[in-house]
């Protein structure tokens, strides 16, 4: 009876520790530490031999209870943990796919910053444990696995409601801090495969009923309109090109020709939409309304001489930015009407008066004081915010993202500055990774070389990016090739893909969508390189191989 509530008293200890994983996930680093160390005292419990411990009590007396009765329960302790270990290492799987740790180990040959490599082992640990824990424990009937989906999905809402309440009350400099202090990248992502996760338990399940359904549909529409007002870009292209993805299996695998049909039709219509959205967009960003050169406007209505140049093309909303400036002016106008000085910087860091220009062109207004005069309370706070553009404020709309971009591929193509862009700053990302492949392709950098090959490569290249933003490859491959070499990369690829592949989880429903929401999250991304996203990776992973007695087929 003792021995049976104690298995018990230890599942719900492993299960506690799951929940809190799962439900820490889009909320807390704290959390995912906590919900380690539970998982660690179950895992180290789960296989305690009580029945030894309770004859060894019984069989002796006296002083001999008192002298040995603690080092007998650490040995039954480390027994336990032994026993836990020889069931992991005869699952190959969970081996090989763990061993993605042992590889940045191996990183410390390599290493001289020994102090960056064992911080990035510690936030590595979950690719360890996490596959050894789960794999060497009972594994999740259908029914309870639901419920913990649900608890995920659960726990996203949650943390889009946070979101919400910053971004409705504009707590925030930019957009991104809204979701710390997990990244904003890695909650894009969560609330993506939150999505499918829904359309699953929607569309198959048989567990729930239609009122439930119904409201898991409700929150299925709200997450999306929360990746579009939040402008969670890599959230939003992940889903929907999993998305297609996923409608392309299901046509293959479907042999019903009315559903291939209508299959067929939903993929069209899908790729064409987002098709004729785009070259809109690009169209209407390229638009230029016209200006002869020849024919401009020399003086201000207040009589001082305007400067054009010419020779500049960047534009905002088909207004040439550096045409009709009159700087004199523009100070004085604004440092009447702002607190912030006309030669300092707005609050992300960037030159005000830039800032300023940029969205009076935006606006259609000339860059003098009558167009400063002409921008509202609003717009004063926008610019001061760093908006360089009336369509950014626009929430409700991805367009304003898009604009970013061009713009940013744009001032690159003019002055071969990628500062400013996110799109653009990764492909100088990209090019820094390769030049430091080049050089290490064989061994790599070592696991803590990392920050410091990456700031001689960029001194080397005479990158015009700006010195507090030269960071890393945001490319997990490139990382994993920057760190390890090519040998290194390989045994990556060849972790991740073995265990699914001699398993034959591809079919599974929830490993393929979490499977390829993550590979996609890995070329613009280093996702395993944070707590969250090493958790996110790991934890999933190893869930949906190990962690569930029973597939769901796509």
């Amino acid at each position: 009876m003792v021995e049976k509530f104690f298995r018990q008293f230890i599942r719900a200890g492993y299960i506690a520790g799951i929940a809190i994983m799962i439900a820490s996930l889009p909320q807390s680093k704290l959390g995912l530490s906590i919900a380690q160390f539970v998982l660690t005292g179950a895992w180290i419990l789960e296989r305690y031999n009580l029945r030894k411990f309770r004859d060894f009590y019984t069989r002796n007396s006296g002083w001999k209870v008192i002298s040995g009765i603690v080092p007998y329960s650490f040995y039954l302790l480390f027994d336990s943990i032994a026993c836990g270990f020889k069931a992991f290492f005869r699952n190959k799987p969970a081996l090989i796919f763990s061993s993605i740790y042992l590889l940045h180990l191996a990183g410390l040959l390599f290493t001289t910053d020994f102090d960056y490599a064992l911080k990035d082992l510690r936030t590595k640990i979950p690719i360890l444990i996490l596959p050894l824990y789960i794999s060497t424990s009972e594994a999740f009937g259908k029914r309870q696995f639901y419920w913990l989906m649900l608890l995920f999905t659960a726990s996203v809402v949650v943390r889009t409601m946070i979101n919400s309440w910053y971004l409705f009350h504009h707590y925030y400099i930019d957009i991104r801090d809204i979701s710390k202090p997990v990244s904003h990248i890695i909650v894009g992502l969560l609330i993506s495969f939150a999505l499918f996760t829904m359309s699953y338990l929607i569309i198959r399940s048989r567990t729930y009923t239609w009122k439930l359904k119904t409201a898991l549909f409700i929150v299925f529409s709200w997450l999306i309109v929360f990746l579009v007002i939040s402008q969670a870009s890599t959230g939003i292209v992940v889903s929907i090109i999993t998305g297609i993805l996923l409608l392309i299996i299901l046509l293959l695998k479907n042999k019903k020709p009315s559903i291939k049909a209508a299959l067929l039709i939903s993929l069209v219509v899908c790729i064409g939409g987002i098709y004729l959205y785009m070259h809109k967009v690009v169209h209407d960003y390229y638009a230029v309304s016209p200006v002869d050169t020849t024919k401009l406007d020399h003086y201000t209505s207040r009589g001082n001489r305007y400067i054009h140049y010419p020779q500049f093309h960047e534009k905002e909303n088909g207004n040439y930015i550096f045409t009709y400036i009159q700087w004199d002016e523009l100070r004085m106008a604004w440092n009447k009407r702002s607190k912030i000085n006309f030669d300092s910087l707005d609050k992300k860091k960037q030159k005000i008066k830039f800032t300023l220009i940029r969205f009076l062109a935006s606006k259609g207004f000339r860059r003098d004081e009558d167009g400063v005069n002409m921008l509202t309370k609003e717009d004063i706070r926008y610019i001061e915010n760093g908006i360089a553009n009336v369509v950014y404020r626009k929430e409700f709309s991805i367009r304003g993202k898009i604009y970013e971009i061009l713009y940013g591929f744009d001032k690159y193509r003019e002055t071969g500055d990628p500062t400013g862009s996110s799109l653009i700053q990764r492909l100088e990302f990209w090019k820094a990774s390769w030049g430091i492949i080049k050089s290490y392709w064989l061994t790599g950098v070592g696991t803590g070389n990392m920050n410091e090959a990456f700031q001689q490569q960029y001194e080397k290249m005479h990158s015009r990016l700006a010195k507090d933003q030269r960071w890393r490859s945001h490319n997990q491959f490139l990382s994993i090739f920057v760190g390890f070499g090519i040998f290194g990369l390989l045994w990556f690829l060849f972790a991740i893909l073995y265990p699914p592949l001699v398993m034959r989880k591809f079919s599974d429903y929830f490993f393929l969508v979490f499977f390829i929401i993550v590979m996609l999250s890995m070329i613009p991304e280093d996702t395993i390189e944070s707590q969250a996203g090493v958790t996110f990776f790991a934890f999933f992973y190893s869930l949906f191989l190990f962690g569930k007695k029973e597939e769901d087929p796509i």
